[in-house]
């Protein structure tokens, strides 16, 4: 006849094999006492081959260290944790996961140790990052927006101060968009605005934050600028690139650009007084007549 534990036993793991999510459980020592199909398919292998084993035992010294600080935090609290990682699944595809563990002690066995699942949450990571992106991305061009171009200016600033280096704000500004998109339209303004978007990426350092501000507006933070004058070939560059026509739809369209530009080498420039000046270069430039550059240093 069997006994009512190993009854009970092969219950429970009845129970925890019908659970869709890794689970695991731990002695004091850090050794695996069991686990469930879930848990055998996420590490990739099967029970009998980790069971009595630590984790310096079956993952590489990294990720064993990480899992074995986190089971002795736990332990030593004899509490519950939560919290996300980044995990390998045995067919080396890379996944978001939340780490569900809790100190656990049986009385009649005297046996202590930790229980834990793994939930995982790619796709819910996926769609985070998803939405993040669009709130700081223009949808037209793919660009930052507005609000990504004043936190990366911040940021800028910042590191600016810490590394006493320089730094440029560009204003920028399409000469004749208004009369293509009345002449042809909407869409083709779209289409030209996406190709501006592309053309400005091409000139300009994969370092440099490029942002779609408002209509036809975009402007471009470059940091660590060895001297100010290294802009003015750069500047000139741009200008001459938009000088030549775009082709859109077999449309030869022609517009141009205004260059407002500052210039800070001090650690106590503001993201406000450093756009100010851009603004106040790049107004200059169509008083002047649009289609050049104005470099303005912030003092």
């Amino acid at each position: 006849m069997t006994s009512p534990v190993h009854n009970e036993n092969n219950f429970m793991q009845a129970v925890i094999n019908a659970a869709p999510t890794p689970i695991f459980y731990k002695d004091a020592e850090g050794r695996y006492l069991g686990c469930n199909k879930a848990f055998e398919e996420y590490i990739g292998l099967r029970r009998e081959q980790f069971i009595g084993k630590s984790v310096f035992e079956l993952f590489d010294d990294e990720l064993a260290r990480a899992y074995f600080e986190a089971d002795k935090a736990l332990f030593d609290s004899k509490g519950t944790q939560i919290y996300e990682s980044k995990v390998s699944y045995a067919d080396g595809s890379i996944h978001d996961v939340m780490f569900h563990k809790a100190y656990f002690h049986t009385e009649e066995e005297g046996i202590e140790g930790i229980v834990g699942s793994i939930l995982d949450i790619t796709e819910r990571k996926k769609a985070e990052r998803s939405l993040k992106k669009l709130a700081l991305t223009d949808s037209l061009t793919g660009l930052d927006n507005r609000y990504s171009l004043m936190k990366s200016l911040e940021h800028s600033l910042l590191r600016q101060h810490r590394e006493n280096s320089t730094l440029a704000f560009m204003m920028l500004d399409l000469d004749g968009f208004k009369q293509v998109n009345d002449s042809y339209g909407h869409p083709t303004g779209d289409a030209l605005l996406i190709e501006v978007g592309k053309t400005l990426k091409k000139h300009f350092r994969a370092s440099d934050i490029i942002a779609r501000v408002g209509g036809d507006e975009f402007s471009v933070i470059l940091e660590s600028i060895s001297f100010t004058e290294s802009l003015i070939p750069l500047a000139n560059k741009i200008i001459a690139v938009f000088s030549e026509p775009f082709i859109i739809d077999n449309k030869k369209l022609t517009i141009g650009i205004s260059i407002g530009i500052a210039v800070s080498s001090a650690s106590g420039c503001s993201s406000e007084e450093i756009i100010k000046q851009a603004d106040a270069a790049l107004y200059q430039v169509k008083e002047n007549g649009k289609g050049s550059y104005q470099l303005a240093v912030v003092n």
